[in-house]
């Protein structure tokens, strides 16, 4: 029976230690990268480089303000949707005591009162 041998190592230690220390060195660069990408620039820098027109829509924006008091107006309003077919769009508080007066307006039959229970 032959004894079997171990072959010899190609690669140096020396080699692999360069390569790891590289990796390492080339990780560390990408992160320092992405740290000065990702942090804010401090508050007196920023304000210098803002460009006039930039500031001038951040002051004329409303925040939807105007947006949300028109549709607050539209929703006050009395208007026609659909004449033919006698849709209104009317406020919900004036539509609620004209249910309550008429329940017939919403298809509810004439016997049906409020708080009556059919069975």
């Amino acid at each position: 029976m032959t004894a079997l041998q171990q072959e010899a190592e190609r690669i140096r230690a020396g080699a692999i230690w360069w390569v790891a220390a590289g990796v390492v060195a080339i990780g560390v660069a990408l992160v320092a990268i992405a740290w000065w990408l990702v942090v804010p620039p401090p508050v007196g820098r920023a304000n210098a480089t803002q460009s006039p027109l930039e500031r001038g829509l951040f002051d004329r924006a409303s925040g939807g303000a105007d947006h949300q008091a028109a549709g607050e107006q539209r929703l006050e309003r009395i208007e026609w949707i659909d004449r033919r077919a006698g849709v209104v769009r009317i406020p919900i508080d004036r539509a609620i005591d004209a249910v309550v007066a008429d329940p017939r307006l919403i298809g509810a039959s004439s016997s049906a009162t409020a708080g009556e229970v059919k069975q």
